[in-house]
């Protein structure tokens, strides 16, 4: 039997990217709205900007993740 996805539940689970920016390594939030089509920019959400440490996008995306459920 084939599953069917609800709107809701067609995005990933919140998770981390980086990017150098300048000479400076920064971090973001981002999710894939669709997980049945191909990660790109225009496939991605992002929770906030860019952000200077690794550990605040961490917990920003342990939070998200949590509310979501």
């Amino acid at each position: 039997m084939a599953r069917i996805f609800e709107p809701a539940h067609l995005h990933s689970e919140w998770r981390v990217t980086s990017n150098f920016i300048g000479d400076e390594k920064m971090y973001a939030v981002y999710r894939i709205r669709n997980i049945n089509e191909v990660d790109h920019s225009g496939n991605r959400e992002h929770a906030g900007g860019w952000m200077l440490y690794r550990q605040a996008a961490v917990e920003l995306a342990a939070e998200l993740n949590k509310g979501e459920q």
